[in-house]
């Protein structure tokens, strides 16, 4: 199975242990399903993680921004998806979550 996860889905996965985000990227690290992810996701990832909501969990988890960020990089596989026209009215910023998966031929989680 081949898979694109928003910025949301993929913090909840790297942060909390419990939950479906978490059995996904469990899955993915032991070679069960596939990630796919672009630039302007991981960047979006980047920025999100970074915020101050998310200090005590990771610190909790005695891991730093840097080092989840960069694990979860080298975990999916870049694509560089073509820009498509406006489709997520709801979220415009979840066209690049749509584009990514369009390309890779994968499925799609956004929460």
């Amino acid at each position: 199975m081949r898979l694109v996860l928003d910025t949301n889905t993929v913090i909840s996965g790297l942060l909390w242990s419990d939950g479906n985000p978490s059995k996904l990227i469990d899955a993915a690290e032991a070679g069960h399903i596939e990630l796919f992810t672009s630039v302007p996701l991981l960047n979006e990832l980047q920025r999100v993680i970074a915020r101050e909501k998310f200090t005590k969990q990771l610190s909790k988890r005695q891991i730093a921004v840097r080092d989840l960020f960069d694990g979860y990089a080298t975990l999916a596989t870049i694509v560089t998806p073509e820009v498509i026209a406006p489709t997520i009215v709801r979220d415009p910023a979840d066209d690049a979550v749509l584009a990514c998966a369009l390309d890779s031929c994968s499925e799609i989680s956004i929460t």
